[in-house]
């Protein structure tokens, strides 16, 4: 990629590795967002970790842009936005999502500070297409115009199939 924006999902764990790796590609860190998880009985969420119980995952925004263009300006128009760096949300129960999804669903919202932070991103009629792209959709989530989604399948385990492959 020579210039564009990235927004890529975290834990605080990994948080330092994926900035050193973003650097190392040439991508600089601009902002991030928190999403603040609560379970269904509107209790925050209290996931394992090493140090702290973890309530949160992290959105960091990195901006890569061509050499040439830092002379000029980056070439991007961001929106401000007034809106709080904080999502609070409810996490879907792993049940509802596990058999076909890697990763569980975000917040509808983040889409929507996306879209509103680069408002010349989304669908163009005279392109038929908009340049938003998203990896690991969701197979479930109604597609959004404007984006490009690529949903990864995960192959359906058969527990029987696994169990006798264990045995040879």
């Amino acid at each position: 990629m020579s210039a564009g924006l990235i927004f890529m999902w975290t834990h605080k764990l990994l948080q330092a590795d994926v900035l050193h790796m973003m650097d190392a590609l040439g991508c600089k860190y601009v902002e991030n967002l928190v999403w603040y998880k609560k379970s269904v009985n509107n209790a925050p969420l209290d996931q394992p970790s090493p140090y702290f119980s973890s309530a949160k995952e992290i959105l960091l925004m990195f901006k890569k842009v061509r050499k040439r263009r830092l002379r000029h300006g980056d070439g991007f128009m961001l929106r401000h936005q007034r809106t709080a760096d904080v999502i609070i949300d409810f996490e879907r129960p792993t049940v509802q999502w596990i058999d076909h999804e890697y990763t569980e669903p975000k917040p509808p919202g983040v889409y929507t500070m996306i879209e509103t932070l680069l408002p010349h991103a989304g669908f163009d009629e005279t392109k038929g297409r908009g340049r938003l792209l998203e990896l690991w959709a969701k197979r479930d989530t109604p597609r959004r115009e404007g984006w490009i989604s690529i949903h990864q399948r995960k192959p359906r385990v058969d527990m029987c199939d696994t169990q006798q492959r264990e045995k040879q």
